[in-house]
């Protein structure tokens, strides 16, 4: 760990959202108040059978990382979940994007910026993970240039006000890695008990026509909905489905059915096409809770 206080500084403050802290602020808040949370809790009711007490907090939510612009309605579902929610730890899953390396890495900086102001990672977690396997180490470059994680923290910032981070990114995404993950994270919230929420950040199919985009990610999204994980990794090796993140997505099912209830709701679902009218290319987004 480092001895020496170190800040990760935004990369696409600006770019992906706004980089003035007033317009952040209420671009957010506009997302998040343009969801139904009535009829947003009687979907989860029918997905899951699980009633408005028990629904009210999920073990993971799964939320897209484009351009607020294009997936921001999307998150918004996902986040809605948390208002407010009295949670201490927000471990983040995501992909590098940007740099390639073996394993997962975990970040010690500590804290990262935004617009909204710093937000502090939870080192205690961050030693633990990373002491678990030789798997899990640290990659500071890929989460320097990183995108994925960040775009979530505008959104954690708003809804959990006092929660720390936990910075994971998935070089190599696989089975097994994502069973380490998984097997990571139950041994770390049991040894620092807390509440935690866990945020997989992940797009879904890119870069084909509508129709072809729309039966790729159908088929994921009956995956997650069924809680089929050898199934929903099966589909994705096969290319009958696609998501950036999926490893991430992974772990989550792993993570939900041993130490959940095994059970999830699709909460939203649309492709950029619907915000730029470009049909020919478009880039598939969903929101989720797993309990």
């Amino acid at each position: 760990m480092k001895t020496e206080y170190t800040l990760r500084h935004p990369v696409v403050s600006g770019l992906f959202y706004p980089d003035d802290r007033e317009e952040l602020k209420n671009t957010v808040r506009g997302y998040m108040e343009r969801v139904d949370k009535r009829a947003l809790q009687d979907l989860i009711r029918e997905s899951t059978g699980l009633d408005n007490t028990e629904q009210k907090m999920p073990l993971i939510i799964i939320a897209p990382h484009a351009g607020y612009i294009f997936s921001a309605k999307v998150q918004a579902y996902a986040y809605a979940l948390l208002d407010n929610a009295k949670i201490d730890c927000a471990i983040i899953i995501g992909p590098a994007h940007q740099k390639s390396f073996p394993g997962i890495s975990v970040n010690d900086d500590n804290a990262y910026r935004t617009p909204l102001g710093d937000i502090e990672v939870d080192l205690d977690c961050v030693e633990k993970l990373q002491s678990f396997h030789r798997t899990i180490g640290i990659n500071e470059e890929a989460h320097l240039s990183e995108h994925a994680l960040e775009v979530q923290l505008p959104f954690i910032q708003t809804v959990l006000k006092d929660a720390k981070i936990v910075p994971i990114l998935f070089g190599e995404q696989n089975w097994d890695n994502s069973h380490l993950l998984k097997d990571a994270l139950v041994s770390a919230m049991k040894e620092i008990p807390k509440n935690y929420i866990v945020i997989v950040s992940s797009d879904l199919s890119h870069y084909h026509p509508h129709v072809e985009a729309f039966s790729l990610d159908r088929v994921l999204l009956e995956d997650v909905k069924n809680m089929d994980e050898r199934r929903f990794y099966d589909n994705l090796q096969m290319g009958k489905s696609e998501a950036c993140g999926f490893g991430g997505i992974l772990t989550a099912l792993m993570l939900s059915h041993e130490v959940g209830q095994g059970k999830s709701a699709i909460l939203n679902y649309m492709d950029s096409g619907e915000v730029s009218n470009e049909r020919k290319k478009v880039v598939g987004y969903f929101a989720a809770a797993l309990y």
